[in-house]
């Protein structure tokens, strides 16, 4: 779970970069968007995920790339992040963008000024994006978001992963005592071995004939 408070060294960094393009009148999405790029990047880095930039996904049979996908540990997206001018209507674009099939299961659309976040397919609240408070709770809200089905995964994951030793001593097991009491596993088990061996024989014979010398 990610804990960052307002005075985090990645929201300073942040906040000042921000100031910084603005101090020198930057004000379309292409300009701006780095900032907030690094930041969710280093967030993202700090909860063990990473951040995809333009990766195209399928959402309510559609095609969207948004600006940033966060992928876990497993690779599953769980959480976007889309960018828009300071001279947009955030509100009218976020409606274009959900009305076009972007996400919203656990979605960030900011300007720059302003960042609104969707979960769970509905508005979760906005936040001023000048205010350390708020960019720390936004970014705290936005990986500790979980729903339900991600969090079943996760459950099965890390148990498949504690039963492994056991499911192999099981498996082992198995295949000593059919090697004991069932005669036509030994036999297969004998043709498999010479397959593989007769196989790696060939492999070699080819491999030494194509290094020889003429």
């Amino acid at each position: 779970m990610l804990e960052l408070t307002p005075a985090d060294p990645i929201i300073r960094t942040y906040l000042k970069d921000l100031q910084h393009l603005k101090d020198h009148q930057v004000t379309h999405e292409l300009g701006l968007k780095g900032p907030f790029y690094t930041l969710l990047d280093k967030a993202a880095k700090k909860r063990g995920w990473t951040l995809v930039p333009e990766l195209s996904t399928h959402s309510g049979g559609k095609r969207v790339v948004p600006d940033g996908t966060v992928r876990d540990e497993f690779r599953l997206a769980r959480g976007w992040w889309e960018a828009k001018d300071t001279s947009d209507n955030l509100a009218a674009e976020i409606q274009k963008k959900l009305k076009a099939g972007y996400p919203a299961r656990n979605t960030i659309f900011e300007d720059t000024q302003l960042a609104v976040l969707y979960q769970d397919r509905a508005e979760f609240g906005e936040f001023p994006l000048a205010e350390p408070v708020a960019v720390a709770a936004l970014l705290n809200r936005f990986f500790s978001h979980d729903e339900s089905d991600e969090r079943e995964f996760q459950r099965a994951m890390e148990e498949f992963k504690s039963r492994i030793p056991d499911l192999s001593q099981s498996l082992r097991d198995t295949i000593t005592d059919a090697h004991k009491t069932n005669k036509d596993f030994r036999d297969a088990f004998a043709e498999f071995v010479a397959l593989v061996r007769a196989s790696r024989t060939a492999a070699n014979q080819h491999k030494t004939f194509e290094l020889a010398p003429y």
